[in-house]
């Protein structure tokens, strides 16, 4: 247990399949990603990287199967979802674009190999995406 730096309340939090990393969303729309190891009994650790790219409450964070890839949603604004690789610790800069028809995003999740990636939207509509890095669906 510890404090979520610059934190003004810590709504969802998710770990990577191999322990290695975890990441926490906020109410300001931050997202800070955490290595695992180096929280260890520390009350006040500092995030590898914190992500600034959204502006409302994160209602979810969830890694893909090798920790590679990182989905974070809000729900209050529309076309709120950005993915961040994990490698680079950079926000994927050519997607989604102006163009994806996310509207207000509801969930995310990606298939066991990560080949594929679901995102539930308020229609109800479940719109499903390829990422090609990925061999395997």
């Amino acid at each position: 247990r510890h404090s979520d730096e610059g934190s003004t309340g810590t709504r969802t939090i998710a770990l990577s399949s191999d322990n290695a990393r975890y990441a926490t969303g906020s109410d300001a729309g931050v997202v800070n990603i955490y290595d695992a190891e180096s929280t260890l009994g520390k009350k006040h650790p500092s995030p590898i990287k914190s992500v600034l790219n959204l502006t409302t409450p994160i209602d979810e964070v969830s890694f893909n199967h090798d920790g590679q890839l990182l989905a974070m949603i809000s729900r209050r604004k529309k076309d709120s979802m950005k993915l961040v690789n994990c490698n680079t610790l950079n926000v994927v800069p050519n997607w989604p674009t102006s163009g994806t028809p996310l509207r207000y995003t509801q969930c995310a999740a990606f298939s066991p190999n990560s080949g594929m990636l679901a995102i539930g939207n308020d229609s109800g509509k479940c719109l499903l995406y390829r990422i090609l890095h990925y061999e395997a669906a």
